[in-house]
């Protein structure tokens, strides 16, 4: 099963650094945390369809479509993996996340 988070998590898009990455300015924010290094979330797993890095592989400066960039996704109730993905957050050969489950690999019971 997938592991449950809470509270304060390293952002996962610039990496907790606080700067928008992969630039040559330093003194620009993250967008996804507001320059602080990190997110509060309440109960979240990992992003399955980033795999917890918070970006699209295709394209670094895009913050990931399921999670925002943050890296992990907040969940509610109890949890069962989505029957179509398979826990994946995309189907296989898809680009697109699971339009089951959004992207989040699980859905509530």
């Amino acid at each position: 099963m997938v592991t449950i988070k809470r509270g304060k998590i390293k952002c996962a898009f610039c990496n907790g650094t606080g700067n928008l990455p992969e630039t040559p300015y330093m003194d620009i924010k993250c967008p996804v945390c507001r320059g602080e290094g990190f997110v509060r979330l309440g109960r979240a797993i990992e992003c399955p369809y980033c795999g917890g890095k918070g970006r699209k592989t295709a394209n670094y400066n895009l913050p990931c479509a399921v999670c925002g960039g943050v890296g992990a996704v907040e969940v509610k109730g109890a949890l069962k993996t989505c029957p179509d993905c398979k826990g994946k957050g995309k189907r296989l050969g898809e680009y697109l996340y699971c339009r089951t489950c959004k992207g989040k690999g699980v859905i509530e019971k």
